[in-house]
């Protein structure tokens, strides 16, 4: 006899873990259970991730020896199966069978080894002890195993996930995918208590970088994204004021995608992935205080509107306030996300988001401009705008979102998904931008542009895809395919603004009562894109489902409108100018696993953009970019904690850089290029440790660009061939380790985490040096059970040495200032 593989599946089938709202639901027996049938699209592979995989789709709670599982692999399940039916496929030739408890409320699977491989009723296993589903979940703190959603609200996602959707637009494991991608889970959000996007991945992804806090904008592999990042894969142009509240993960997809997305930066792209309605009634509230009168309320609500669960509801919400480190600075944000999930057939499914926000924040740039090698030496806290013009008028943001995606399978094999959005957001703002430093008399020269004084600068953007997807064989090679259509509309009608008027300031003792008036030399301008793409792909697999061949392209059509920057309304709209672009883009990868828990993978990929910025009001030339990568993938400890090492060479043409000369012009670098390596280590080690570990080797430069004139490279700041870019270190890394205590300290975790970057230039002209520096967090939470309620006390302090350092600048007198040592305090009732 082999060893015993106990699976105790926990029924949480009706409305909670608990007893059920219906005394029908509730009184269904597991033998009618496991006569439901649903479908499943589990690929082949490892026996117990399909195990883990299929336990999931049912609503199921696995508990199981992982030694009899061990090496064991299976065909997979594609189709519709009762829970009967797909057990006997999925363990069709392990040697291993089943048997289901006839107990009320409880249902207990035993797997064992009978000696003649065939399944028996007496085969000798011992079963777990029967599990009462009624306190299951009720008497204590779920904590999540892997990257299954296994906690009350989906929210004890652990720091791993198995599959990123983002990378193929097919839910594929990550280890059959030939690119790099992260995931930071809604644990990990949590965990750190991250409010912001950027919270949430600087730290968390390896290769990803700060830029700017207005737009928000990052680096990914040495490349900024100004803004454009992706919402349940489909593009928001110029995203700002980016909040974790409704969102479920984060993927990072590196490199370029322009196959799957089109108009994305060579260095990778973010997919903001929402909450979705559960079927298990969900509520909870969180209230957050912390350093400079920071407070946030959130809430979280979910559950079924109708009693067979076919209209599934969901609603966060969001209001902060906070003020700065730096003096006149304030921040406030009033979000609203409620969505609505339709499932009147299995083969159906239809989600509808809504999101409104309003926030409201005093301006804050430039931010600290440089004095000779490095950035002036004066307190952090010192602002060195007009406080009597944004404290009175500041920016403020408003945004409405409805999008929308549904899904129909046709067959196990054939299935169709259409995503929209549209989006409105206004800004009536001040915008303040770096102009020049004098050195010697500590005067900084700014410039003040005050947009759209007759009425909000707003923009409107509306994006659509349709993605048709089968799964088919020819021979010994199993495909799967994809073909798609997106469709991308942005414009931004004619407005008026008020080009940088010239004021100044010293840095050393600044005079806060003088008034500038940005309303002079007013101006209008307008702007508008389309692009419309085809694309397709065929990932093959083959030699057993060991190799995994990617092949696809996409071809695109890019329109680009813009007036010119003019003095009347009439001269404006006299200029628009547009420009048509056409681009074809390939993408070849391959893994080999040569074991289920490790693939080695290679890719070759082209992109095609847009400049996101104009010279002069009128659009720049198109970005291209080209990536050969390769490296190694890994999971361990039965897919609870993932590696991955990669290797990248990335090249782009036509780089927008901002010209300081003229905050209206930007120029152009003809080439640059991003080599390096990265690892990312993410999972959990065993039930009490996790950990999440990145390290990213980056040499990022110009390679055709201007000759040096060291009279006018500070002043003209022009990218210079085989200078640096700025604000890119070389190496940085990061760690953050939590412990889950066991035993009397069950529900207490305690978790701390390190970052070191090096030091990096800090403009074109490499004249400055942004120093390295080394950031120490830490957190405790409780969480226990009061009156039924699950209650989590917890305090989260960043920065604990207090380290004064400068995350990223644009040029001499654009450099961000990190924050120093902050708290932060929370208290979560879920029920």
């Amino acid at each position: 006899m082999g060893s015993t593989l106990a699976i105790t599946a926990m029924g949480v089938f009706a409305f909670g873990a608990g007893a059920s709202d219906s005394p029908a639901q509730a009184s269904v027996s597991p033998q009618e259970r496991a006569g439901w049938v649903q479908s499943y699209r589990i690929a082949p592979g490892s026996l117990a991730a399909a195990l883990n995989s299929f336990a999931d789709a049912n609503g199921l709670h696995v508990l199981y020896d992982s030694s009899a599982t061990l090496g064991l692999k299976t065909a997979g399940l594609s189709g519709a199966y009762s829970v009967k039916d797909g057990l006997e496929r999925l363990l069709a030739g392990s040697g291993l069978s089943y048997r289901m408890a006839a107990t009320s409320r409880t249902v207990t699977i035993v797997l064992a080894q009978a000696d003649n491989g065939v399944r028996s009723d007496a085969f000798g296993a011992t079963p777990l002890p029967t599990i009462d589903v009624g306190a299951a979940e009720k008497d204590r703190p779920v904590r999540g195993t892997g990257g299954a959603p296994t906690g009350p609200g989906d929210r004890h996602t652990g720091y791993n996930a198995a599959s990123a959707a983002t990378a193929m637009k097919m839910d594929a494991p990550i280890l059959k995918t030939p690119v790099a991608v992260q995931v930071v889970t809604r644990q990990t959000m949590d965990d750190q208590q991250a409010i912001s996007v950027g919270d949430a991945i600087v730290a968390n992804v390896s290769g990803v970088q700060p830029v700017s806090n207005f737009p928000e904008s990052y680096k990914i592999r040495g490349f900024t994204n100004i803004g454009n990042s992706y919402k349940n894969g489909l593009m928001e142009y110029r995203m700002k004021n980016l909040d974790t509240t409704n969102l479920q993960s984060i993927e990072v997809l590196k490199g370029p995608s322009a196959i799957l997305y089109g108009r994305v930066e060579p260095g990778g792209l973010l997919d903001l992935v929402v909450k979705r309605p559960l079927e298990t009634p969900y509520y909870s509230v969180q209230q957050q205080n912390g350093s400079y009168g920071m407070t946030r309320t959130t809430f979280d609500a979910t559950g079924p509107v109708t009693d067979d669960r076919s209209i599934l509801y969901r609603f966060n919400g969001e209001f902060y306030h906070t003020y700065s480190y730096r003096d006149f600075v304030k921040d406030q944000n009033f979000f609203l996300a409620p969505t609505l999930s339709f499932h009147p057939i299995e083969q159906f499914r239809l989600n509808i988001d809504f999101e409104y926000q309003h926030r409201t924040w005093v301006d804050d740039y430039p931010l600290l401009p440089a004095v000779g090698g490095g950035p002036a030496q004066i307190p952090i806290s010192r602002y060195l705008q007009t406080p009597l013009l944004t404290t009175t008028s500041p920016h403020q943001y408003d945004k409405k979102r409805i999008a929308y995606d549904w899904t129909y399978d046709f067959s196990p094999d054939w299935s169709l998904t259409n995503r929209a959005s549209y989006s409105i957001f206004e800004d009536g703002q001040m915008n303040a931008y770096g102009g020049s430093f004098n050195q010697a008399t500590g005067v900084l020269t700014r410039t003040l542009t005050n947009a759209s004084t007759l009425g909000a600068f707003t923009e409107y953007d509306f994006a659509t895809n349709v993605d048709l997807k089968h799964k088919f064989s020819t021979g010994p090679f199993e495909h799967s395919a994809l073909i798609g259509f997106d469709y991308l509309d942005l414009h931004t009608p004619m407005y008026d603004w008020y080009s940088p008027a010239v004021s100044s300031i010293n840095i050393y003792a600044p005079n806060y009562w003088t008034l500038d008036n940005p309303n002079t030399n007013l101006r209008y301008i307008a702007q508008a894109q389309k692009w419309t793409g085809v694309y397709g792909q065929d990932l093959i697999s083959f030699f057993d489902d060991s190799v995994h061949l990617l092949l696809g392209g996409r071809y695109d059509w890019a329109e680009t409108t813009s007036s010119k920057n003019s003095t009347s309304y009439a001269a404006a709209l006299a200029s628009y100018t547009t420009t048509y672009n056409k681009f074809f883009s390939p993408r070849i990868g391959l893994v080999y696993q040569p074991t289920p828990w490790l693939s080695l993978y290679g890719n070759f990929t082209r992109s095609f953009g847009v400049n996101n910025t104009t010279t002069q009001g009128l659009p720049l030339p198109p970005q291209q970019g080209e990536q050969y990568e390769g490296g190694v993938k890994a999971e361990f400890f039965d897919k609870r904690l993932s590696a991955t090492l990669a290797y990248f060479d990335i090249t782009k043409t036509n780089v927008p850089t901002p010209d300081p000369a003229n905050s209206l012009n930007t120029l152009v670098i003809g080439k640059a290029r991003s080599q390096g390596l990265e690892f990312d280590l993410t999972g959990r080690i065993n039930d009490n440790w996790s950990v999440i570990a990145n390290y990213t080797h980056d040499d990022v430069r110009t390679v055709v660009g201007s000759t040096f004139d060291p009279t006018t490279e500070i002043t003209t700041q022009r990218a210079i061939a085989g200078f640096k870019l700025p604000a890119s270190p070389r190496n940085y890394g990061n760690i953050w380790v939590k412990y889950d205590a066991d035993d009397q300290f069950r529900g207490l975790s305690v978790g701390g985490g390190l970052t070191v970057v090096e030091q990096s230039f800090g403009d074109n002209a490499n004249s400055f040096v942004l120093p390295g520096y080394t950031l120490l967090n830490g957190m405790i939470a409780y969480s226990t059970i009061i009156a039924g309620l699950n209650v989590t006390g917890q305090l989260n302090v960043k920065n604990i040495t207090n380290t004064v350092y400068y995350p990223t600048s644009n040029n001499r007198v654009t450099i961000l200032t990190g924050p120093p040592r902050t708290f932060l305090a929370s208290l979560r009732v879920e029920f």
